[in-house]
Parts: C-alpha cells; structure tokens; sequence
C-alpha cells in the first residue's frame, strides 16, 4: 500500500535519520515530540515539531491526516515509552501501520504484544546502517519489505567464528546472493572498536575472527548461511 502521509515520534539519531530519509517521500510529514530538547533538535534539522505527550487523545491525528493513508514510525528514547505509545494509538486507530524502535529482543516483544505490525531492534541495527540502507536503491526495496508488507526478512548480526571459511577472504570474494541468499549491509570490525564498515566502503575488508555481519535475508537463509560459517548455538 502506498501511504501519503507519516508520523515520527521522537527525534533522537535514530529518528533523527529515519526522519531526514523518509520525509521526502510523504506529501504529509510530521514530526511528535515530548520535550522542547528534541524539539529544538528537530527544527535545527529542518523540522517543525509538535509536542505531545503519552495521554493524548489523537484528535490531532484525526484533524491534520488522513489514518486510512497514514503510517507512523514510534522511535522514543525509552523503550517503555515506546510500549505505552503504541498501546495508545492502537487503542484508538486498529488499522493505522505503526514501525517501532526497540532496543532488545524482550523490548520487541513487549512492542509487537503493543500493537506495533514491525519492531526493529536497535541492538541490530544503527542509525547509520538505516542511512545506508535508504541511500540504495537495491537495499531500499529490501527496508521496503521489512517495514511495510508481511515479509519474513530479517536483520541480523553473525559473530565470525575462529575456524571459519570465511578467514582471510575479503567481502567481495562472496557472492553472498548467490551462494547463501543474503544482503551483506555491513561488517563490524573488532580490531577497530567495533566500528562499522559499510559494504559500499568496505568492500575489500579482509575478514578476520570475531569481526561481525550485519547481513539481511529470510530465517532459512540466515540460518543457512549461521551454519556454514560453523557458528554455534
């Protein structure tokens, strides 16, 4: 479905670059935020931001925006915040497409139980990643299905092994689509503070043990992919 108008709650980094990225593509774009802190954030961004507060009734949703066309992306700083967010809005609109941020896997749980139809953990992926993503376009139509239709596609991250084939080769020797059905987004490298090299700028990272993959693809294919790399449950 094709959504004409979003809503971003919060403005930290993360919604911060989920905002900057999807606001061009909205005829309506908004964004919410609880205290005059990210408020000010946002208009140095470029953003005029409303301030709400997690009792609200949404009659301003109702009165500025279409819900039959609006898709809401809930990205607080706490994640408890987040929880009660969703609960309110689903509360009020059953239908209404919410994205929200968490920070583990319990959180997402937690945010999915809520109401939420995509829960994205931050332990997964970071603000920059999401940069990375929307920046190609190839990459976009996989963030596409992620967010927005029943997809089973899933970011993860895979710590590389001691023994593992994958030693000594750099990313570009793998035809990681090919060969395992998997977008290979960025690769951690634990020499280097654990500082992510993006795929488009480290394509010839040379791999070494305990470096980690932040790859995208389906549970089999992850799975797959976990089990060549001699990666232990």
């Amino acid at each position: 479905m094709n959504y004409h108008s979003a809503i971003v709650f919060g403005f930290n980094e993360y919604a911060k670059q989920i905002a900057l990225q999807i606001a061009p593509e909205y005829p309506s774009f908004a964004v919410f935020v609880m205290n005059e802190s990210e408020r000010s954030a946002a208009k140095a961004a470029g953003f005029e931001a409303a301030l709400f507060d997690l009792g609200e009734d949404w009659r301003v949703i109702d009165e500025k925006f279409d819900p039959n066309s609006l898709i809401v992306f809930c990205a607080l700083d706490k994640d408890a915040e987040n929880v009660f967010l969703t609960i309110s809005l689903r509360s009020i609109f059953e239908n209404l497409p919410i994205i929200a941020l968490a920070g583990d896997h319990e959180s997402a749980a937690k945010m999915k139980s809520a109401g939420a139809n995509k829960v994205m953990a931050t332990q997964q992926i970071t603000a920059n990643i999401i940069t990375e993503m929307l920046e190609k376009p190839t990459v976009t139509e996989v963030l596409h299905d992620i967010l927005y239709e029943q997809s089973f596609l899933k970011i993860a991250q895979i710590t590389v092994p001691e023994k593992c084939f994958l030693v000594g080769k750099h990313l570009h020797e793998i035809d990681w689509g090919e060969e395992f059905d998997i977008l290979v987004l960025a690769i951690v490298d634990h020499q280097l503070s654990a500082t992510f090299s993006f795929t488009s700028k480290g394509h010839h990272h040379h791999i070494d043990p305990n470096d980690v993959l932040v790859v995208v693809g389906y549970d089999d294919s992850i799975a797959a992919l976990s089990e060549a790399m001699g990666v232990v449950k």
